[in-house]
């Protein structure tokens, strides 16, 4: 049980694992609890911070323990995080509270007391959802305090110094705009004031009038006012969205309004359909004088006093880039909001302002006003089934997603269609207006951040990627069906308003707390970037240990067994012998030989059942050239002497083979919970020349690929990952394994020319077929 050895490894990774699980359970209460679903208190947020905490430093300590203390800086990364929650939980603004600028790039959600919603709305939908939002800076509620006191020039030159970097980062001087937005704890995000600048000097006092006597009574209290300063938009056409309108005879709709800069007589209204393609609902066109340019090119006619009629400032192209930013914009914020934008000449838009849900339902919707007769969807859904990740409706065209599919790809509101719900998705959720995934559980990575961007989605649905690809879905995450087409009826339900808890004191403090627990920044692990270093929540803290825990373990060396004390001999027909130690449930009974009917370890099991097929194995002598034997001879066999070991618990496994001048290994946890179940092989050497063994490499990352592993190959080494997978499937999984193991046995003096690759992959798919083994996923999946 010393530290380094087998026993002691896989307790500290199952701690990890059990650790990971509650953590993100709590983390899925308080998102419950955010969303209104139950009544909580100061006491339940006290003792969720610090469940999660504890949670996040076990995983740093036993990760440590597991690595000899090869990350300590995990340790400072969680006391940052704990201070952040601390400070929030005691009132505070934060860790960056004392700062009086902070440029966009350092805002995000949690900022939202300390530079108003203005700032951190822009900041993140530009930075983090990849909208085409501005660039700028802030001065905080505690500059804006220093600016009326004593310390008034210092913030003045920290202010100089951030329109200097903007200038710098914007590619020179521009015209700028200081909005006074109210913020705070108690701040609602409204703009009180906005002065357009030019030059340096100009913004200055902007700013500095903004926080004179003159404003100081606009709203109360000393930490209510921030400014946002971002380039002053010059597009041709200006405009608003509310994402949730109402109109008589109409579903719930955006409305946009648009007309040129200071011509507000000239303004066009358009209901724009919250379904993809966003189709115009209705329109209100304002009459244009005939001199004026309009996007959309020649207008239908001239009326009788000479305007022009039947043209509008904006083109169905534009009517449906601005619903899919506005809806975005929708589920960034958690509700209906206004967004203000502006269109260029060459019919780009840019978002330039963002407003809360209440001032949108307040100033917009008409909630007294009709709601059409829509008929509820008549046929059965298309699939049906899995668990909740998020609650909620989306509809949108279907889009395929897997580990290698770029964010940009993805068209905005799109249904995203996975096999499993891997992290690495995490990247795309701002994306989508829904996501289903055949594998994953509510409380794992994914399911977070869907709750955090609020992306409808359902995981453990069987047949997700039967979907087909571009077809138009709606997904009812409250019961866990998809639907063909567009149903209304379902999508007016989830638009309609309910109690608005936003503006809550004790969900306001919530909010800022799962703002520094629950996003994950940290989503690949081959990244440059995962580094302690960069866990900025204790989301980051769990999931960085738990990566790094895998990879530890996967390195584990099994020869000197680690102090474990004898092994057991397989007694079953295997093509070779293999010694077996327990590690605590992977065994029946202490002593003698070990049948399959002693095996309690499902892995181990499953490997054992393909291994032990006699139908499988090759009954070919193995064909030995004269130059193999000198290839042979001039290479150093593996230790033989280890002999062929595995490593056994219940749920977990670790194989190594070692035979003459290979060796494989097989590690593997199989779990009821997907996230926590992965499959390792590790494979290298041969007898034979370079080529033969390069072809034999070749075989096996085929089978491995098409058992829907990542797998590489470089020379005769082959190394494949699987994760995420229902506890079926990987044993599914690891019976071929074993199936393959027996097969490709000495297989590389058969290898005699490439067209041996694929005859041979063809040959055992089709042998462990007619044996019995189900292969467990989708051919080339």
């Amino acid at each position: 049980m010393g530290p380094g050895s087998a026993r002691f490894l896989f307790r500290a990774f199952k701690r990890i694992l059990t650790g990971n699980t509650v953590a993100l359970e709590r983390m899925s209460r308080m998102d419950r609890a955010l969303s209104g679903e139950y009544v909580f208190d100061r006491a339940f947020l006290e003792d969720s911070v610090r469940e999660v905490c504890r949670l996040a430093h076990q995983s740093a300590y036993h990760l440590n323990g597991m690595a000899k203390e090869g990350y300590v800086d995990l340790y400072d990364a969680y006391l940052s995080v704990k201070d952040a929650l601390e400070d929030v939980l005691s009132g505070g603004m934060g860790p960056l509270s004392s700062r009086w600028v902070l440029a966009f790039s350092e805002i995000g959600w949690e900022m939202e007391p300390l530079v108003g919603l203005t700032s951190a709305g822009m900041a993140v939908l530009g930075r983090d959802m990849g909208l085409p939002a501005p660039d700028g800076f802030a001065v905080t509620t505690t500059g804006m305090r220093e600016l009326a006191g004593d310390r008034a020039n210092e913030v003045r030159r920290r202010v100089e110094e951030a329109v200097l970097a903007l200038f710098s980062r914007l590619g020179g001087p521009c015209a700028l705009e200081a909005i006074l937005v109210s913020a705070g704890l108690a701040g609602d995000g409204e703009i009180l004031a906005e002065i357009r600048t030019d030059g340096i000097e100009e913004t200055v006092q902007a700013v500095a009038d903004l926080a004179g006597p003159d404003t100081a009574g606009i709203v109360p209290g000393p930490l209510a006012r921030a400014v946002c300063v971002r380039p002053h938009p010059t597009g041709t056409v200006v405009g608003a969205l509310a994402t949730l309108a109402y109109d008589k005879g109409l579903p719930p709709a955006m409305l946009a309004v648009a007309a040129p800069p200071g011509s507000p007589d000239l303004t066009d209204r358009c209901w724009i359909s919250r379904l993809a393609p966003h189709d115009p609902l209705r329109t209100r066109l304002s009459a244009k004088p005939a001199d004026i340019a309009l996007p959309g090119g020649t207008p239908l006619g001239l009326s009788r006093d000479g305007r022009r009629r039947g043209s509008g400032w904006l083109v169905p192209e534009h009517v449906a880039l601005l619903a899919e930013l506005g809806l975005a914009a929708e589920r960034a914020m958690g509700g209906p909001c206004l967004v203000s934008w502006s269109l260029s000449e060459d019919g780009g838009l840019l978002l330039t302002g963002l407003r809360p849900p209440e001032a949108a339902s307040s100033e917009w919707p008409d909630p007294d006003a009709p709601e059409p007769d829509i008929a509820a969807a008549s046929d059965p859904p298309l699939l049906c089934g899995g668990q909740i990740a998020c609650g909620g409706v989306g509809a949108g065209p279907v889009v395929v997603l897997n580990e290698d599919t770029l964010p940009e790809s993805v068209p905005l509101g799109s249904v995203g269609v996975a096999r499993a719900a891997a992290p690495v998705l995490s990247r795309i959720v701002p994306r989508l207006g829904a996501l289903v995934a055949e594998v994953g559980s509510p409380a794992c990575h994914l399911a977070t951040v869907t709750r955090e961007y609020r992306v409808p989605a359902v995981f453990g649905l069987a047949g997700a990627t039967t979907l087909n690809s571009g077809s138009l879905v709606t997904v009812d995450a409250e019961s866990g069906c998809v639907h063909a087409g567009a149903v209304e009826a379902l999508l007016r339900q989830a638009t309609m308003p309910g109690a608005n808890l936003a503006s809550e004191p004790e969900y306001r403090i919530l909010r800022r707390l799962l703002r520094h627990i629950r996003p994950l920044n940290l989503v690949d692990p081959q990244s440059e970037e995962f580094v302690p270093g960069r866990c900025r929540t204790c989301h980051d803290i769990l999931h960085f240990a738990h990566e790094k825990a895998v990879e530890r373990l996967l390195s584990f060396d099994a020869s000197g067994k680690g102090g474990l004390g004898a092994a057991r001999r397989l007694r079953e027909d295997s093509p070779f012998e293999l010694g077996i130690v327990d590690l605590g449930g992977g065994l029946e009974g202490q002593v003698g030989e070990v049948g399959l009917s002693d095996v309690s370890s499902l892995p181990l099991r499953a490997f054992l059942e393909g291994l032990v097929l006699r139908d499988v194995r090759r009954s070919e002598p193995a064909r030995l050239r004269i130059g193999d034997i000198l290839s042979g001879i001039a290479r150093t066999p593996v230790n033989v002497a280890a002999g062929n070991l595995a490593l056994a618990a219940r749920d977990y496994a670790n194989i190594t083979l070692r035979l003459g001048y290979h060796f494989s290994v097989v590690d593997a946890m199989i779990s009821d919970r997907p996230e926590h179940t992965f499959v390792a092989f590790r494979f290298a050497g041969g007898f034979a020349s370079g080529d033969r063994r390069a072809r034999r490499a070749g075989l096996i990352r085929s089978v491995l690929e098409r058992l829907g592993f990542r797998a590489t190959r470089k020379g005769d080494l082959v190394l494949g990952t699987r994760k995420l997978m229902e506890r079926d499937e990987a044993l599914d999984v690891m019976r071929f394994l074993g199936a393959l193991s027996a097969y490709t046995r000495q297989l590389d003096l058969e290898m005699v020319g490439e067209d041996d690759v694929e005859r041979f992959t063809r040959r055992f798919l089709e042998t462990c077929q007619a044996a019995g083994l189900s292969f467990p996923t989708r051919e080339g999946a």
